[in-house]
């Protein structure tokens, strides 16, 4: 496994800026799948740097992880649940593409007022929905009037999503590398730093984990150095500024 220190040995400092301009790195880390585990998403937002925690709206401590994650500073957003290419969706709170305008707007709606804290979305699973352009530009619609940015997981190279909300005025950006598909710790730590090269080499970066015990410890040993290598940012930082980052091919 990588040591923290090698993450300092390896990278040089840089400065923080409002948005990248291609020589500093900024990078931002989400936690996706925050609700079902309470003492999981309460060491997360312990955590004293900055990373963002996306809470699935329905979930048995969906509320309360926000309004701990609030508490703690973090950005919150909400891991919106949508219908994948392989798999039905079985979520209490899930959009999928046989929602009429009207069920799929209050499904939206519903999730927000579950979780008044976020400020922005993205997707859970969606590897069909986020290729809809017709639902995708719904969804869009609704995120626009209630000025929330939007995060696009990349669970399908064919995403319309980031595309949708750029045209629509819409911040937005995509995920980069997900850091623990393999939860292997030398693994997460080869993604960590591979997420770290991103956003030096691009000008900015969002890898996605998962609050496994594996990404939780590695975060713990990590963060603390990586002021040394790029900027943690919220990920509305990284949605808010020009488009510098290079898209990745799915892991």
């Amino acid at each position: 496994m990588l040591k923290a220190v090698a993450l300092l040995g390896l990278l040089p400092m840089l400065a923080l800026a409002d948005c990248p301009d291609g020589s500093q790195g900024q990078l931002a880390i989400i936690i996706d799948d925050l609700g079902y585990h309470r003492g999981r998403g309460m060491r997360l937002a312990a955590l004293p740097q900055t990373i963002t925690l996306s809470v699935i709206p329905g979930t048995p401590h969906a509320k309360q992880v926000a309004e701990e994650g609030i508490r703690q500073g973090k950005e919150i957003m909400i891991h919106m649940p949508m219908s994948p290419a392989h798999a039905p969706v079985d979520y209490s709170l899930a959009l999928h593409k046989n929602l009429s305008a009207t069920d799929f707007d209050a499904t939206v709606e519903r999730a927000l007022v579950e979780i008044p804290q976020a400020t922005g979305m993205n997707n859970h699973m969606g590897s069909r929905l986020t290729e809809d352009r017709i639902a995708m530009r719904r969804l869009m619609t609704v995120l626009k009037d209630k000025q929330l940015f939007w995060i696009d997981s990349r669970t399908t190279r064919k995403t319309v999503a980031v595309e949708t909300a750029a045209t629509m005025g819409i911040p937005a950006a995509s995920r980069s590398v997900f850091l623990d598909n393999d939860r292997d710790p030398p693994a997460i730590a080869r993604h960590l730093l591979r997420a770290i090269n991103f956003a030096k080499s691009a000008g900015s970066a969002i890898a996605i984990g998962h609050p496994h015990p594996e990404t939780i410890q590695a975060l713990q040993d990590y963060l603390p150095t990586l002021s040394a290598a790029v900027t943690l940012v919220p990920a509305s930082t990284i949605a808010r500024c020009p488009p510098t980052q290079r898209l990745t091919s799915i892991p």
